[in-house]
């Protein structure tokens, strides 16, 4: 009997210490509103099923050629040159006004100066008017009238100057995003020196591809392109190690399917392709090789090393050349990269960057 009343009081003893631990537990984990059930349905939120796949950026895949310039800076004078006028007497409009060398011409005709190209086209389109013309000497700003006068020899109106652009070039489009941004080149635009030329703001610009000067063992080739000054699509607001980024007014007529973006690792050596457009102004696919894919946890503009295989690329361009930064590279239908430079004692091979630094910078 004795026994039984102990057993009977250990059971009671264990029942009522199990009741507040239970309470105290109860009281604990919602001390935030949440029970265990709730904790553990929380956790399970957290976790992304292995079978739901990887998160990937989509963008319009590139390939088609544009024209660069970063504002600003205007063209700078590197000298003054006389022609004979239509009236048969030696002249230079530029010198009779006082421009000089050094100056910088940023504006004329109320026209903004991009690049000496487009300094010659507004020139011409004034004819023999007095103008406006803007310019800087020693940081100030400085105006003046000039009228152009008609080259006797040419024909055309001129303002006897030789000018330097301050940054303006042929390059290739590697993607446009959702938003309308987009980067090009992945690479810097440099300047003589090869300094990082610094830009706050810049022009983007359509471009027709002229002619092409083929690549050899030792010598660069080159795209020879024409920038369309009365074509402006949009802005260029940031210049880096990663390329040219800018941002388009509207989505340019070949923005029509979408493109997943490789992560690193998904990218091994194997055929793939670039995208190019040339003389005839039609982007096309030309079949290359991935030789190096480099594995990188950071950022850096040399992630892999690419042959050229394509026999119609190889006849047209004879492998890589300036004015095709930029080419996206697509593998398994993913965007990979960009051609970025040229082997110069071998145009057939070359560099290539990861689409994923690009976005990311």
């Amino acid at each position: 009997m004795k026994r039984q009343r102990i057993f009977t009081l250990s059971v009671l003893i264990v029942l009522f210490v199990a009741s507040i631990l239970l309470s105290f537990s109860h009281q604990v984990s919602n001390a935030d509103g949440t029970n265990f059930s709730d904790f553990r349905d929380n956790i399970t939120d957290l976790f992304i099923p292995e079978t739901s796949g990887k998160i990937t950026e989509q963008v319009y895949l590139g390939g088609y050629p544009l024209g660069l310039t970063i504002d600003g800076d205007g063209v700078t004078v590197v000298g003054l040159n006389e022609f004979v006028g239509a009236d048969g007497k030696l002249c230079c409009p530029a010198q009779s006004v006082g421009i000089a060398v050094g100056d910088t011409i940023v504006e004329l005709d109320g026209r903004k100066i991009f690049s000496s190209q487009k300094l010659i086209e507004v020139s011409k389109g004034v004819k023999g008017k007095s103008v406006k013309i803007k310019f800087v000497r020693n940081g100030l700003v400085m105006e003046k009238q000039i009228a152009p006068i008609k080259d006797l020899s040419s024909g055309a109106y001129r303002l006897g100057l030789w000018t330097r652009d301050a940054s303006s070039g042929v390059g290739t489009l590697t993607y446009v995003r959702k938003n309308l941004s987009f980067a090009s080149l992945g690479h810097p635009i440099c300047d003589p020196k090869g300094n990082i030329v610094k830009c706050s703001n810049g022009g983007v610009f359509a471009c027709n591809i002229d002619g092409i000067k083929k690549g050899q063992q030792g010598v660069a080739g080159e795209l020879k392109g024409t920038l369309q000054f009365d074509m402006r699509m949009g802005n260029l607001y940031k210049n880096n190690k990663y390329g040219a980024y800018g941002t388009f007014d509207s989505f340019p007529n070949f923005c029509s399917n979408l493109i997943d973006v490789a992560d690193i690792g998904e990218i091994q050596p194997g055929f793939a392709q670039i995208y190019c457009t040339f003389e005839d102004g039609v982007r096309r696919a030309y079949d290359i090789k991935i030789v190096k894919a480099s594995y990188q946890t950071s950022c850096n503009d040399k992630g892999m090393v690419i042959q050229v295989v394509d026999k119609d690329l190889l006849e047209k361009t004879g492998g890589i050349v300036q004015g095709m930064s930029g080419s996206p590279i697509v593998q398994n239908d993913k965007l990979v990269g960009a051609v970025t430079h040229v082997f110069v004692n071998d145009p057939t091979r070359g560099y290539g960057i990861y689409a994923k630094w690009m976005l990311a910078n």
